[in-house]
């Protein structure tokens, strides 16, 4: 309820529940007839004027609508402030015919950056070549090929249809399962198993069967999704015990491309980086962990070892990842291939890092790695982690990486 200076009381009904300000509840008060209210149609309103009525947010103890700063009423109220409830509120906006100019001003003035969509990325049909173990897809904005066998199965071939550009090396491949790892323990690698490859329709797999060497059994099954998405869900089942159990995956891009990472501050915020060379870990691999936990595997001797040929590597924790993602950029940042995994079973982000000069490279490619679970496993465990790849036009703006890691992960 409002007190005009006439000495008349204003009393509005919402919906039969008597709103009032609480600077007057002493006084007797009493719900008006549904008859006494005026009842406005927004039908007959642009869709500016709707929007805005539609995204207001009633309160109990009123609103006051202003317009440079100045308090609004109708032209038979004093000009002072004026407490209104909000269906009264709403019919001012309305009866004042001032609402659609100021919104199409600042539609004009600020360009908000759309959300990821909620929708479910349609799926696509993989079409297999003649070797029964290689697949091609593709989709309104990119095209590419899909390896189940030998050392370098994953994305073997991505090309962005809008540019042209191939972003992964041709030697390697993206989305590949390399070394396993537990604590005081090397697994192997998928890359040296023989696996059973399994497809229908959208989706292709491969199950690494469980062995003497690694007791676990892995499958890694990939999905192609409208109209830049390569879907990756990495199962693992435990036929023994490990502490620490870790899956590093790296994807290899094409040598001129630029890795981002997005990183924590030591206070608060978050930073986008880009990992560029420096003579104290020269010759190594920069590591972004989850935390301190996932920090202290990349040093706890696991990466030292060499059993079955396989190679050592000085990994470097640095700052802890903000988000659970990376991003390899063209020179210009325009085309990017965007990869996130959910932050529940991704224990580290790490990358090459990035030199202008040949001389200073640590390798004669680009990459960056997702290291997967991080988890003590008993016998009959079971573990899933999902990871999106997804060839995005960024045009400078990384923001919209983020945005994508952040819809995946809410799903």
């Amino acid at each position: 309820m409002a007190k005009i200076d006439s000495g008349e009381l204003l009393a509005v009904s919402v919906q039969h529940d008597l709103v009032y300000n609480r600077s007057v509840m002493h006084l007797p008060v009493k719900p008006l007839p549904e008859s006494a209210m005026t009842h406005v149609s927004l039908d007959a309103q642009d869709e500016a004027v709707k929007q805005f009525v539609l995204g207001l947010t009633a309160d109990p103890n009123g609103s006051v609508l202003e317009l440079n700063g100045m308090s609004v009423q109708p032209s038979n109220m004093p000009r002072r402030k004026c407490f209104v409830p909000f269906a009264l509120l709403c019919c001012l906006i309305l009866l004042g015919g001032f609402a659609s100019p100021l919104l199409v001003a600042d539609r004009k003035q600020a360009k908000p950056t759309a959300a990821p969509s909620s929708e479910k990325p349609k799926k696509v049909t993989l079409t297999r070549n003649r070797d029964s173990s290689s697949f091609d897809f593709e989709t309104e904005h990119m095209k590419g090929t899909l390896r189940l066998v030998g050392d370098y199965h994953g994305v073997s071939r991505l090309t962005d249809k809008r540019s042209g550009r191939q972003v992964v090396d041709p030697r390697y491949a993206m989305l590949n399962l390399f070394r396993v790892f537990s604590v005081n323990l090397g697994l192997g690698t998928p890359r040296a198993q023989k696996g059973t490859v399994k497809a229908e329709g959208d989706w292709a797999e491969v199950t690494w069967p469980a062995g003497e060497t690694n007791q676990t059994e892995i499958t890694a099954r990939y999905q192609v999704r409208e109209p830049n998405i390569v879907d990756l869900t990495v199962t693992v089942k435990a036929r023994a015990v490990y502490r620490g159990f870790e899956i590093l995956m790296p994807s290899y891009f094409d040598r001129s491309m630029v890795p981002y990472v997005y990183l924590k501050r030591r206070g608060p915020g978050s930073d986008w980086v880009l990992p560029t060379v420096n003579d104290a870990f020269r010759g190594g691999v920069l590591a972004f962990p989850r935390d301190e936990h996932a920090a202290g595997r990349y040093v706890d001797g696991r990466w030292s070892r060499s059993e079955y040929n396989m190679p050592t590597v000085h990994f470097f924790p640095v700052r802890h990842y903000a988000e659970p993602v990376g991003v390899m950029t063209d020179p210009e940042r325009k085309v990017a291939a965007v990869l996130m995994a959910n932050r529940r079973h991704c224990s580290g982000v790490s990358a090459r890092y990035h030199a202008e000069k040949k001389e200073d490279r640590p390798t004669d490619y680009s990459a960056i790695d997702l290291t997967l679970f991080g988890d003590d496993l008993v016998a009959g465990d079971q573990r899933t982690a999902h990871v999106r790849l997804a060839l995005m036009h960024l045009d400078g703006d990384l923001e919209r990486a983020l945005q994508a890691c952040r819809a995946f992960n809410k799903k």
